[in-house]
């Protein structure tokens, strides 16, 4: 196998497959139904995150659920509100699933099931007194924010219009390579979010790289120099994606991903030099044993 092919078959291992997209689905749909039952003032219910926008990797971890709440019932403006909003989603998810324990988290609560090794994360939401063009989205939604003990804005379809428009520029390349990045990521021990990697990816190209290689390469090198610089929501409206990363783990992350471009650089001066084997080496070294 060439090693264009063989680097072809590492991303796409990173893709869901058919039968992880069913049962998610069949399993989120079951999620957004019973949790209707156990929690009023439900108005809407989605999915946004990384596996809407497309950019999720195997194996499939969290699956967000954003849940429009009716504010009249729900929303209060008084320091431990947020909190206990987050409280009230876990109630109705432990009465939805009474063998599960649910686990309040930042800005929302988690539920994951054995069977499937699938969790998602239970985010409440408001929608402000919005009265433009019916069923357009609304400017921002509320969520709650433990930390901050406040409500903060967001916008899920900004995020995800924002991670279009950055694909588009890439030439369709840059999810794929995100994918990648995400799976970098994850096997080095975490050392950043995945939304942050994502985030900070959407300035990586004007243009459609060369080759997935050498745009895994320009991608880690982008990523070096962006994680030095505070990240902000691309929909303009919350606070900084990386509002929680301290200045240890922020270097520590930089440092991680300056030798991970170096490697990239070594593995894609290997092809260039005619030595596929030495290449495939260093991509194995980065990228571990599912590059085969």
């Amino acid at each position: 196998m060439s090693l264009a092919a063989t680097f072809q078959s590492y991303l796409s291992s990173l893709e869901l497959t058919d039968r992880e997209r069913a049962e998610a689905s069949a399993q989120q749909v079951a999620l957004r139904d019973r949790l209707r039952l156990h929690l009023a003032g439900v108005i809407d219910s989605r999915l946004v995150g990384s596996y809407r926008r497309g950019t999720a990797i195997r194996p499939l971890k969290d699956i967000d659920v954003f849940v429009v709440l009716d504010a009249r019932q729900h929303r209060r403006d008084v320091p431990e509100a947020p909190l206990r909003l987050l409280q009230t989603i876990e109630r109705a998810l432990r009465a939805s699933y009474p063998d599960h324990e649910p686990r309040i988290q930042g800005r929302s609560v988690n539920i994951g099931f054995s069977g499937t090794g699938i969790a998602y994360d239970i985010v409440p939401a408001f929608a402000p007194t919005w009265t433009a063009v019916a069923d357009a989205e609304p400017p921002y939604y509320e969520i709650p924010d433990r930390r901050l003990s406040t409500w903060i804005r967001t916008n899920p379809a900004e995020h995800a219009a924002a991670c279009i428009a950055a694909n588009e520029r890439a030439g369709g390349m840059l999810n794929g390579l995100i994918k990648a990045a995400k799976h970098w990521n994850r096997a080095s021990g975490k050392p950043l979010s995945g939304f942050h990697i994502e985030v900070m990816s959407y300035s990586a190209f004007q243009s459609k790289p060369d080759d997935p290689r050498a745009g895994l390469r320009d991608l880690l090198q982008h990523l070096a120099s962006a994680v030095q610089a505070e990240c902000p929501d691309p929909a303009g409206l919350g606070p900084a994606i990386d509002a929680d990363l301290t200045s240890q783990k922020r270097t520590y992350a930089r440092e991680l991903l300056q030798s991970a471009a170096q490697v990239a650089q070594a593995a894609v001066d290997a092809e260039r030099g005619g030595d596929d084997a030495a290449a495939i080496a260093r991509w194995r070294s980065l990228l571990g044993d599912v590059f085969r």
